[in-house]
């Protein structure tokens, strides 16, 4: 049992009208349901779920801020009130829901974190990514100890000379050499990908999609991109 985020896509509406909107399109996922003869068995349930994109909102397209067709959820998992920026909502009409920013931003965050590492890199000798040392720690356990995989890993000339820059550390993140010595242009779709997905979605046809992996975060991005411009996203906390 665990608290998951799932977008949920419902078809345009009244904006009083969202929550019920929201409400059938989760209700084949209803653990509580009651089943009719035939209908198709289902792997994802949930037992509660609340209008909640705290730490996921969308950012909101600017100047439509005070949009009364906005939706931000009045209160916290814990019950406490929610102060969502005007910037910010849980969800709203498609068009009103501003994807690029996010993936501008994700992607100019890659090409910082590139660009910045081979930069930093080029000056000290070639290194090897950390899951070299784990592959050979899982292969032989005893014979080469965790800590050890570690140590090895971590007095390679540049990353000895990384972890002695906090800054530059933030920049490029943990395990560079794995993460950015490929393709540029593959780091900076993956980065795009990852901007706005949660682990599910509730597509507009209803059908609920465990979003993992690269494919899946495509798929996710090319949902909301298609959908009618007032269509509903929304992100939604849910118990399961």
């Amino acid at each position: 049992m665990s608290r998951e985020r799932v977008t949920v896509c419902v078809p345009p509406c009244d904006p009083g009208d969202v929550v019920e909107a929201i409400g059938a399109a989760m209700a084949p996922y209803d653990y509580n349901r009651d089943a009719g003869i035939g209908d198709p068995a289902v792997e994802t349930w949930w037992d509660y779920w609340r209008v909640d994109g705290g730490g996921c909102e969308f950012t909101v397209v600017p100047g439509h801020e005070h949009d009364p067709r906005l939706i931000r959820g009045a209160e916290s998992r814990s019950g406490e009130p929610r102060n969502v920026p005007l910037s910010l909502c849980d969800g709203g009409p498609r068009a009103l829901l501003d994807l690029e920013e996010p993936r501008a931003r994700a992607a100019a965050g890659a090409r910082l974190a590139f660009e910045t590492w081979q930069e930093f890199s080029s000056a000290h000798p070639p290194a090897r990514a950390f899951g070299d040392f784990w592959a050979r720690h899982v292969a032989d356990p005893e014979n080469y100890p965790h800590v050890q995989a570690v140590e090895d890993y971590r007095t390679q000339p540049v990353i000895a000379a990384l972890l002695d820059d906090p800054e530059l550390e933030d920049v490029v993140g943990g395990d560079p050499v794995a993460r950015l010595s490929g393709d540029l242009d593959t780091l900076v779709r993956h980065a795009v990908d990852d901007a706005l997905h949660t682990d599910y979605l509730l597509t507009l046809d209803g059908r609920w999609v465990a979003v993992a992996g690269a494919e899946r975060r495509r798929y996710f991005n090319d949902h909301l991109d298609t959908l009618p411009a007032d269509a509903y996203v929304v992100r939604v906390l849910y118990h399961g």
